[in-house]
Order: C-alpha cells, then sequence, then structure tokens
C-alpha cells in the first residue's frame, strides 16, 4: 500500500476535513445497521468510528462521557434509575455506574455487534460496565423502547451517533422524541445529549438545543473542545426543575462526594465552572437561525 493507505479523512463540517494517521486497522466492516472501524491511530491511540465519524478515542473520551454524564447526574442530585440510550462502546455507562446512588441503569443500543465488537478489542471502555449487576441490557430501537418502558427514571443520557441523512439516530434528536422522554422522567428528572459542534455544526446545534426548549422549561449547555474530533463539541441538559448555571463549585463537589463518585480525570466543580464560561463564547461565536426540529423535517450534518 502506498503512503496515502495508511491516512484517514474525516469530514468535520461541510468545510472542514481531517486526515490523521492510522497505524493499523483493528477491524472494519459494516454491522446490519452502520459502518464500523477500530483503528490504532498515530495521535489517538485506538478508536471506534461509525459511518465515518470519529466516537471515541483513548486519548480523550473521558472528557466526551464525562462532560455528557455527570453534570445531568449532578444536576438531579440522586438519581437512581438512570437509562443509556446509545453509548455501545459502554463508556457512558461507565460514568453512571460511577454515582453508588444509582440502583438501576439501562443501556438501550440497536447495534448489538457494535457492543460485542467494542468489547472484543476496546474492552477498556466500559472497564467491567458490563458486569455490573444493576445493569439492564436491551438490543432495540431506542424510541421503541421508550414507549414501551414501564415506570420512570430519573436521568436519560443520549449517547447516539450524529443526525446523518439515512443513519441510524437521526429521529433521536426531533421534538416528539424529546416530549416522549419528559413523559418517562420523574419529577427531578433531567435528559442529557450530545448536540453536535457549536463552532463546525452551529445550526444542529442549536436547533437541538430550540428543539429542547419546547419541551423544558431550562435547557443548559456546556462545550469543551475534544482533540480527536478537532472541534469544540456541545451538550445539552433539559430539566423542568434547575439549570447548570445554578450549580457551583462547591454544590456539584458535594453532590458527588455524596454520592461515592470517584475516579474522574476531567470534571469537577472547578471544570464546570470554567465550561459554563467557555460555553458561552464558543455559542455565540456564528450566528446562525435555528429551527425546531421534527419527526417530518429533520435535521442532518454532513
Amino acid at each position: 500500500m502506498d503512503k496515502l493507505s495508511y491516512w484517514y479523512a474525516e469530514w468535520i463540517s461541510e468545510d472542514v476535513v481531517e486526515s490523521f494517521k492510522v497505524i493499523k486497522k483493528i477491524y472494519g466492516g459494516r454491522t446490519k445497521y452502520q459502518r464500523i472501524d477500530i483503528l490504532e491511530t498515530g495521535p489517538f491511540g485506538l478508536c471506534l468510528l461509525l459511518d465515518g465519524k470519529m466516537q471515541s478515542s483513548m486519548l480523550d473520551e473521558h472528557i466526551y462521557h464525562e462532560t455528557l454524564v455527570h453534570p445531568a447526574m449532578c444536576l438531579h442530585g440522586e438519581p437512581r434509575r438512570v437509562a443509556v440510550i446509545g453509548g455501545g462502546e459502554g463508556a457512558a455507562l461507565r460514568e453512571v455506574l460511577r454515582w453508588k446512588t444509582v440502583e438501576e441503569v439501562f443501556l438501550v443500543d440497536l447495534d448489538k455487534e457494535v457492543v460485542e465488537l467494542c468489547q472484543k478489542y476496546l474492552p477498556e471502555l466500559s472497564s467491567g460496565a458490563f458486569q455490573d449487576s444493576r445493569l439492564k441490557l436491551f438490543f432495540e430501537d431506542g424510541r421503541r423502547w421508550v414507549e414501551e418502558l414501564t415506570g420512570k427514571v430519573d436521568v436519560f443520557i443520549i449517547d447516539v451517533t450524529d443526525p446523518l441523512e439515512q443513519g441510524p439516530s437521526y429521529l433521536l434528536y426531533t421534538s416528539e422524541f424529546y416530549r416522549l422522554l419528559f413523559s418517562r422522567l420523574n419529577e427531578k428528572g433531567v435528559v442529557a445529549t450530545h448536540a453536535t459542534s457549536p463552532t463546525h455544526t452551529p445550526l444542529a446545534f442549536h436547533s437541538i438545543k430550540k428543539t429542547l426548549e419546547t419541551v423544558f422549561t431550562n435547557v443548559s449547555q456546556l462545550a469543551t473542545f475534544i482533540v480527536s474530533f478537532s472541534s469544540v463539541w456541545g451538550f445539552l441538559y433539559g430539566s423542568n426543575w434547575g439549570s447548570l448555571d445554578e450549580l457551583g463549585r462547591d454544590e456539584v463537589e458535594g453532590r458527588m462526594r455524596r454520592a461515592g463518585v470517584e475516579g474522574l480525570r476531567f470534571y469537577s466543580g472547578a471544570t464546570h465552572q470554567a465550561l459554563l464560561k467557555l460555553t458561552h463564547s464558543y455559542a455565540t461565536l456564528k450566528k446562525v437561525e435555528p429551527r425546531i426540529i421534527r419527526d417530518a423535517s429533520p435535521l442532518y450534518v454532513t
């Protein structure tokens, strides 16, 4: 193979493409739902990619997953029943299970093969989470699973792929889906979702935010730089009783300490405060006219 065969190109946005060196292809193939690549790369170490988009790298996946999970858990305060929609590599699940308050956690992923391949080739991402007795694992469509859910949950973590046209996840960013989640939440419930990039795909980020705001009284936003994504990445948190702006450094630390949360490498009370300040600048960098995303008019990214 020539030298170009050792480089992988990923579209970051319609205007930005990144290439990175691949040392070794660990696995490549198609599941029933999507393409999966597991690569050993020069800059990021072992990586998981789905449909050509970076999902997790050993270099910095903890930044993404800690930021997705722990602000939502802190906002609730004492989450006991949690559902993770997507997240088949098990890293979001790993973070949820750090909370000793959690008595039951559901992981619902459409693609059984992704879960199995990550367990085989990337077990570090889940760190034994799939063996935790609190876990209940389902391989089915996340939206259908929520529709059929009996009882309510405290926190929904939405860790699905980007809303790609003809991809498996674009109907998990609509107002209908968010209303469905709200109907399955306890009184102090929280929904957390990644929301693409406020700097590289600002229309998508702000449209997801606007769509959440049609359902939840309080929608909080955080953004942080993910090295392997080559961009600032956005996260949104919907709640009808509180916002992340109301949580100070000491309150974040206190809630995690009381819940027995240990071993974090990125998120903390100090990080929480810093991200709140940085996010405003990132989210206002580009002016766009967002729209409400509906089943009949979904939004796609490149």
